[in-house]
C-alpha cells in the first residue's frame, strides 16, 4: 500500500517524536527512485514490509509502479495498455507474449518432471496468450466488489477424441506469481482432461485441486513468497489446506488416483494441525530470487514405460507420449516434432522431424 507523507504532515499528526524520527539524518539515505542522497523533507513509501524514502522530487512523477505503488522515473518497461513498474520490479515482470509462452512450457515441464510423467495432457497442443485486458474480473461498478481477482483462465472444448486447450495469463505480474498461474491454469486442463464424465466437483475443491499443482511447483523452486501466498491465498475458501494435507498423505499419486477414480464431489477436510500451520504469523521472508530453470534437454531420454492392457505410455523427457501422439519439444536449443510410431519391450521407436530413431530404457 502506498503511504506517502510529507514531514510536516507526520509532525502534525504525530507531534514531535514523529518530527524527530523523520528528520533529515546525518547520512540521508537515498531515494528508491532516483538513487539520489535524501536531504531534508522527504516521503515514505510501505510496500512488503520494506519502508523506503522518496525525495520530494520523485514523489512528483505521474507514472506510479501497477504492482507496489512507487513513483516511476524510467517509464520504458510497461504493458500495451499503459500500466508502469518501477525500477525493482521491471526487471521481474512478464510482459511480453513469448516469455509467457516460456513460463507456462517452463511451469508445464516441471511438473511433469516432478509427477514422473503422470501430470500431462493427452491433446499436448496448448495456445497460451497474454492479456492486457482485465476482461474476465468484475469491472468498476459491478457487483463483484469483494470477488478474488484472478490471474488467469483457462478453456478447454471436446474436439473428436481429444480437447483444444487454451489459457490466458493477465500481463503485468510478476515471473514467480506468472508461474503459479500456468501451473494452476495448466491444472484446470489436466482435470478436464482426467475427471470422468458426470463425476461432479465441488467448485471450491476444483480450485484447490489447481492451487495445489501451483504450491507444488513453488515447493519444488523453493519460492517460499510464493509458498506463503498461496496458503493464506482466500480463493479457495481454505480448502487449499485440505488439499496440501491429502497431497502430504497420500502423494501426487494418491491425488491422482483420487481425480480419476474417486467419487467425492469435496476433498477430506484439513486437520487443526494443516489450519494452525497456515494462519500461525510467521517472520516475513526477505525476497528472494527464482531458482534458475533446469538445464535444457540435449538429447531425447526414455525414461519409462507404463503398460495397462490397452495401450502403453512413454515418458520421454518428462512428457507423456502414446503411439501416434505428437509434441513439439526443445532439444538442444531448437524446436522438434517428436511423434512416438511404437513401442517395444524396453524401447521405443520415434521421429523426429521425420527422422525414425530408437530410444531404449536406461540409455542416457
Amino acid at each position: 500500500m502506498k503511504l506517502p507523507l510529507l514531514l510536516a504532515a507526520l509532525a502534525v499528526a504525530a507531534g514531535p517524536t514523529a518530527m524527530a524520527q523523520y528528520a533529515a539524518p546525518s547520512a540521508p539515505p537515498p531515494c528508491v527512485v532516483c538513487a539520489k542522497p535524501v536531504a531534508g523533507k522527504f516521503f515514505v513509501h510501505v510496500a512488503n514490509s520494506v519502508t523506503n524514502a522518496i525525495c520530494a522530487v520523485c514523489e512528483q512523477l505521474p507514472a506510479r509502479c501497477s504492482l507496489c505503488g512507487l513513483p516511476v522515473l524510467d517509464t520504458t518497461k510497461k504493458t500495451d495498455d499503459g500500466r508502469f513498474f518501477c525500477r525493482a520490479d521491471a526487471t521481474n515482470v512478464v510482459v511480453t507474449q513469448d516469455e509467457a509462452g516460456r513460463l507456462f512450457a517452463q511451469a508445464r515441464a516441471e511438473l511433469g518432471a516432478l509427477s514422473e510423467g503422470t501430470l500431462a495432457l493427452r491433446s499436448p497442443e496448448v495456445a497460451v496468450q497474454l492479456s492486457n485486458v482485465d476482461y474476465w474480473n468484475p469491472k468498476e461498478g459491478g457487483d463483484g466488489t469483494n470477488t478474488m481477482h484472478r490471474l488467469g483462465f483457462s478453456l478447454s472444448r471436446a474436439i473428436g477424441g481429444g480437447f483444444a486447450h487454451n489459457v490466458v495469463l493477465m500481463s503485468g505480474k510478476l515471473r514467480g506469481t506468472t508461474l503459479s498461474t500456468c501451473a494452476h491454469e495448466f491444472a484446470h486442463l489436466w482435470l478436464n482432461e482426467n475427471l470422468k464424465a458426470g463425476r461432479k466437483l465441488d467448485p471450491d475443491s476444483r480450485e484447490a485441486l489447481c492451487e495445489l499443482f501451483a504450491y507444488k511447483l513453488a515447493a519444488r523452486r523453493g519460492d517460499t513468497n510464493e509458498i506463503a501466498r498461496i496458503k493464506v491465498n482466500p480463493y479457495t475458501k481454505g480448502a487449499i489446506l485440505a488439499a496440501i494435507e491429502f497431497e502430504a498423505r497420500e502423494g501426487l499419486p494418491g491425488v491422482v488416483k483420487w481425480v480419476r477414480d474417486g467419487t467425492d464431489e469435496r476433498l477430506p477436510a484439513a486437520t487443526g494441525a494443516a489450519v494452525a500451520a497456515a494462519v500461525t504469523p510467521s517472520a516475513p521472508e526477505p525476497p528472494r530470487e527464482l531458482r534458475p530453470p533446469p538445464p535444457p534437454a540435449m538429447k531425447l531420454e526414455l525414461r519409462s514405460l507404463l503398460r495397462t492392457s490397452k495401450r502403453t505410455i512413454a515418458v520421454i523427457n518428462g512428457e507423456r507420449f502414446e503411439r501416434g501422439s505428437e509434441l513439439s519439444m526443445l532439444i538442444d536449443g531448437k524446436r522438434h516434432v517428436v511423434r512416438m510410431e511404437e513401442a517395444q519391450d524396453n524401447a521405443v521407436v520415434v521421429t523426429v522431424d521425420g527422422v525414425r530413431q530408437t530410444l531404449r530404457l536406461g540409455e542416457k
